[in-house]
């Protein structure tokens, strides 16, 4: 999207009527914006819908490294270690304003469920990257307040104390980082289901003065989904009940899904399970309690812990709107990996392609009616609670190579729940309760 096409979607929500969030109005909805969409600012007409795969996937592999070494970092916060992988982007966008008055600005910031405080690049600004909205100038706005080294949030290691302000410094591999202070600011979002805008104050914020990161134009930050006490979300807890959910559905789909918060979130037909989510203190990232994997039906019996987070931080599995594809520990991909060969060879007699330029690692020819013979695959929490993955979450077509794949990946330390295995599933998250309920869902049914 255009600098231009911009301005004009955000001038359009501006002229709608303002409303401070008040008591009594408990939820509001959000356009949920994939990067691959034609509604993308991201959005690249010259890709083929291959490339665009292979892209997020690229994607995926390398947030993966960022949420292993971040949660190994925290776990072990005494041991010598070095840098964090580098935050590559996530896949969803949404659209919010900051600041008031001459200094209100309008960005899209990354949906991430994996990060603390939702930040973006601030004036003055010594060294960062292009965007295309102007950078947020805290001079502008009179509702603008740096953090103090007496507030409680202010406490090291994520933040440090200078001249009495609370400032964060991240390093990260390959010499990226963000350097800025921990502010307080109005935040408006415009509903998507109401003609006008909610604004909350003082909600904490980054604004980062110096960053070397690997974004363009657009994302102009990152929008903080996590459990953190500083993340967005948590921060709106008292204003939606702690509540919110979303219904994800493949990029090429011509509707538009919604965030929603708070009471307005809907119960499916048929109504959710729920599973605990584990909370540990020195991560905010949100960890399940999976059991055991079930392939087309039959339980594969894992060893009790496979999945269960070790003190140092790995083998845990989380959920995570960032990552493209679900990813599974090396010993419990091979395992999947080997159940699914025999499956193909034995059933329907096919064996694996080798073709390097496909980004997943086990793939087959297509055949004449494969999809009514494709398994399903479920994820079996300790509580009793079952996620099933449809066949379409489980599997990535090529039609032009007539190739299909098992559209998971392989990872070092950690396992994860990725996007694709989250599409047509109603996904709701509690973060007062701790629990995550989902439901099978048609989610054009939840769209625009």
């Amino acid at each position: 999207m255009s600098p231009l096409n911009l301005l004009i979607y955000f001038s359009l929500l501006l002229h709608s009527s303002y409303a401070q969030l008040i008591t009594g109005e408990k939820g509001f909805s959000l356009d949920l914006i994939h990067i691959d969409s034609k509604r993308s600012p991201l959005y690249d007409a010259n890709l083929t819908d291959f490339q665009r795969i292979v892209r997020s996937i690229d994607y995926s592999k390398s947030r993966v490294l960022w949420l292993e070494s971040m949660m190994i970092a925290r776990a072990n916060p005494t041991v010598i270690r070095p840098p964090l992988r580098a935050m590559p982007p996530a896949i969803f966008m949404v659209a919010v304003s900051i600041g008031s008055g001459n200094g209100l600005r309008n960005y899209y910031l990354h949906m991430d469920t994996g990060s603390s405080l939702t930040w973006t690049q601030c004036l003055p600004c010594s060294t960062g990257f292009p965007q295309s909205a102007p950078k947020f100038d805290p001079r502008l706005s009179a509702t603008y307040h740096v953090v103090g080294c007496d507030d409680p949030v202010c406490k090291p290691p994520r933040y440090k104390c200078v001249n009495n302000r609370c400032e964060y410094n991240i390093q990260y591999f390959d010499n990226t980082f963000i350097d800025g202070v921990l502010s307080r600011e109005t935040f408006s979002f415009q509903d998507a289901h109401a003609s006008h805008r909610v604004a909350i104050r003082n909600l904490f914020f980054g604004c980062t003065h110096s960053s070397n990161m690997d974004y363009h134009e657009n994302p102009a930050g990152i929008f903080s989904m996590s459990r953190s006490p500083t993340s967005t979300v948590k921060q709106l807890a008292t204003r939606t009940d702690g509540l919110f959910s979303y219904c994800f559905f493949p990029p090429e789909t011509a509707h538009t899904s919604f965030l929603r918060f708070g009471h307005d979130i809907r119960t499916p037909r048929g109504g959710f399970q729920s599973t605990r989510i584990l909370a540990y203190p020195d991560c905010e990232a949100y960890y399940l309690d999976v059991k055991d994997i079930s392939f087309n039906g039959r339980r594969m019996r894992f060893p009790r812990g496979t999945f269960t987070r070790q003190s140092n931080g790995t083998s845990s599995f989380v959920i995570d709107s960032g990552a493209a594809t679900t990813h599974l520990t090396t010993y419990a991909f091979d395992r999947v990996e080997d159940v699914m060969k025999d499956y193909f060879r034995h059933r329907l007699n096919l064996r694996p392609v080798n073709d390097s330029s496909l980004p997943f690692r086990l793939c087959y020819k297509m055949m004449q009616g494969i999809e009514q013979e494709l398994p399903t695959m479920t994820l079996h929490f300790r509580d009793g609670a079952n996620y099933r993955i449809q066949q379409s979450g489980l599997f990535a077509n090529f039609a032009r190579k007539r190739i299909f794949c098992f559209a998971m990946m392989p990872s070092n330390n950690i396992s994860i729940l990725g996007a694709k295995q989250q599409f047509n599933t109603w996904i709701r998250f509690d973060t007062i309760h701790n629990k995550l309920a989902f439901a099978p869902h048609d989610c054009r049914r939840d769209a625009a």
